[in-house]
């Protein structure tokens, strides 16, 4: 039997935040399991790899990472990383694409070591019993997998009950189940005590969170109660279900920065009704407006579907001009893939790959001018920014309480003070299409 304490690991993980957070699980549970953290997947004997299998890109980008790992066996089978080791290296799969496709991916790729579906507590136990490795009692805790940065991931729960007709989630991680609030309590304490000042909250959709009487606005109003918290966000919330208390949650809680992402996906009565979702343009509008009424400043994100099913040059041509009238802070936007499993799989996909990315590419071009405006609105202004990266002995890289982390733009700050992992006040002195420039005061 091998000894986990003579065998390093080293995880990959793909897709979403909400995915890094389960990976981040996954490194406590390796580390206090016994294992060795490699630097890198070319010298670890364990290559976990937490995939993601949403749409179409997702699944490609997890197959080739998966090739990649397993290029580096040898042709003739496995080898080992030390000659005097019996242990050869393993590649790992778990995560959402090995959970929706494992029997297929156990047939076309039966070079990987285990193949598992979603992390839980019993993945590292059962990955020890079939590599016939001896283990600590793995807990269940979090720890980064990346340098430590001023900012953290806090998922409130799990799965989701939209039951959108173009979407996966539920077939792949089941049901809404929000997390006990205890433990969301104890975890963001120990991200603050590790040095994050922001915690991002995020789940498929937050806004539905609930356990027992504990609703979104409650748990974030007791989170904000630690000590060294500085911001909160709020990422995913479906805008049917967007409260007043959570708009009073924004505008009241001081450590609660002006940020929301509402994933809209299209603003089309029929659209929309064909994507299983409620709403339309008025109705989205109107949220808009009472949040920047409630909220002055707010930053809105969201996120934006071209080329579902059906979807028409008039309906495409509705889109554009919410945008117009909306003037949305920050907007992403992919086009539509067929899922199997969804009820969407089984509509005509009436508009062509090509026509998808034309109507996309529009759409950024649109919203990369509006947000060129509102971009240089800042400038003259002074704002917080949370600096997360050195690049030169005077530049800085951070954000603004108006910017997620990985999605957004960033903040360049000159500054010869070290400023890392801290909340500086800036001068904006310029500004392009996403970021800002500017000078600590």
């Amino acid at each position: 039997m091998f000894d986990s304490r003579k065998i390093s690991f080293y995880i990959i993980s793909l897709g979403c935040s909400k995915n890094l957070v389960d990976s981040e699980r996954i490194n406590g549970a390796m580390i206090s399991a016994g294992f060795k953290p490699a630097d890198n997947s070319e010298e670890a004997d364990i290559v976990i790899i937490n995939t993601c299998g949403f749409i179409e890109p997702a699944k490609e980008e997890s197959i080739e990472v998966i090739f990649d790992a397993i290029s580096l066996k040898s042709e003739e089978g496995f080898i080992p990383l030390r000659e005097e080791d019996e242990f050869s290296r393993k590649v790992v799969v778990l995560g959402c694409l090995s959970s929706r496709y494992s029997k297929e991916i156990e047939n076309d790729i039966p070079e990987i070591d285990f193949l598992y579906g979603l992390p839980d507590e019993n993945f590292v136990p059962s990955m020890a019993k079939r590599f016939n490795i001896h283990i600590s009692q793995p807990k269940n805790s979090r720890v980064r997998l990346y340098t430590p940065t001023a900012y953290s991931y806090l998922k409130i729960s799990e799965g989701c009950s939209n039951d959108c007709s173009y979407c996966a989630i539920p077939l792949i991680r089941g049901a809404h189940r929000s997390f006990d609030p205890e433990i969301l309590l104890k975890e963001a304490a120990d991200a603050v005590a590790s040095g994050a000042l922001e915690l991002n909250v995020i789940a498929q959709d937050i806004a539905v969170y609930r356990w027992g009487n504990t609703k979104l606005p409650e748990l974030v109003n007791r989170i904000s109660e630690i000590s060294d918290l500085m911001w909160i966000r709020l990422l995913y919330c479906h805008p049917d279900h967007i409260t007043d208390d959570i708009i009073d949650l924004i505008a009241s809680n001081s450590k609660v920065v002006p940020y929301i992402d509402i994933p809209f996906q299209h603003v089309s009565e029929e659209i929309l009704h064909a994507m299983g979702r409620e709403g339309d343009s008025t109705k989205y509008l109107d949220l808009i407006s009472r949040l920047r009424d409630r909220i002055p400043g707010i930053s809105i994100r969201s996120t934006f579907m071209v080329g579902f099913p059906g979807e028409k040059d008039k309906h495409f041509h509705e889109l554009l001009a919410f945008l117009q009238k909306a003037r949305l802070d920050k907007v992403g936007c992919f086009t539509y893939s067929h899922e199997e499993g969804t009820r969407a799989f089984f509509l005509k996909d009436n508009v062509s790959e090509r026509e998808k990315e034309r109507r996309m590419n529009e759409l950024m071009a649109l919203q990369v001018e509006i947000s060129e405006e509102k971009m240089s609105s800042y400038v003259g202004t002074e704002l917080d920014v949370l600096i997360e990266e050195k690049l030169d002995d005077n530049t800085y890289i951070g954000r603004t309480k108006y910017d997620a982390p990985e999605v957004d733009g960033v903040f360049y700050l000159t500054s010869r003070e070290n400023v890392i992992n801290k909340i500086v006040k800036s001068r904006v002195t310029d500004s392009i299409e996403y970021d800002l420039f500017g000078e600590i005061i």
